[in-house]
């Protein structure tokens, strides 16, 4: 089952706003200094919009250092993303999910490429191979997880397992505190028919809103919810 469109907005990567260069070394090694440079000039032709040239050189770099998996990473954003590194590319995203998977056999603790192997399978309607990764995600602790949460209480709505998947955005008080969170606890009260909560839950999204786009969302769901 694929997600909806609406949930497709919600649905969130690790790196959506483009290429993200790891500075770090693996397994706690030093990187080369002409690596990081090679790799520093591919990330920046991928930034400046040329996306071959950062393939090519990416490609290249996998081949003298097969035991990096930032290089399969940046490579997996290559394929991932559009020029402007914001929209998915549909006709490339299972040889981005083999480059994800390149960097995690080298990484199995390399979180951003879980995470956003997660939201491939997740976009391509494989829902359980999406809940395994996000699952990790959390399980991993770390930055992510409230992304991983969310996702993962996504492919639980999908599958029909609202109560499982407000369980996993309702672990903490400061869950209300969070948008996007509150905008998918207001989509599980729509949900199961509770109207009173989800115009509350809808209202509480568009006090913690500050984007117009998703402000429009919430209005959208109320006047729906309200009838006016």
């Amino acid at each position: 089952m694929r997600p909806s469109r609406a949930e497709r907005g919600f649905i969130v990567a690790a790196a959506a706003a483009g290429f993200l260069l790891i500075a770090g070394p693996a397994r706690g090694q030093e990187i080369p200094s002409p690596f990081a440079a090679a790799l520093d000039e591919a990330v920046a032709a991928a930034r400046a919009g040329d996306r071959e040239k950062a393939a090519a050189l990416l490609l290249k770099l996998s081949e003298e250092y097969p035991d990096e998996p930032s290089t399969f990473y940046n490579l997996a954003l290559t394929y991932e993303f559009d020029a402007d590194g914001k929209r998915y590319r549909g006709d490339t995203l299972s040889l981005a999910a083999s480059y994800y998977q390149r960097a995690l056999a080298l990484d199995p603790l390399f979180t951003p490429a879980r995470l956003n192997i997660g939201v491939i399978w997740h976009r391509l309607g494989y829902l359980e191979e999406a809940a395994r990764e996000y699952r990790l995600v959390v399980k991993g602790g770390g930055e992510f997880t409230p992304r991983g949460e969310n996702n993962l209480a996504l492919v639980l709505r999908a599958e029909g397992r609202p109560k499982e998947a407000e369980a996993v955005l309702t672990k903490s008080k400061a869950s209300y505190e969070d948008a996007s969170r509150v905008r998918l606890l207001a989509l599980l009260a729509e949900d199961a028919g509770e109207v009173g909560r989800a115009i509350l839950l809808w209202k509480r999204a568009l006090a913690l809103d500050d984007n117009p786009a998703l402000s429009a969302l919430a209005f959208k769901h109320l006047q729906a919810l309200r009838g006016y």
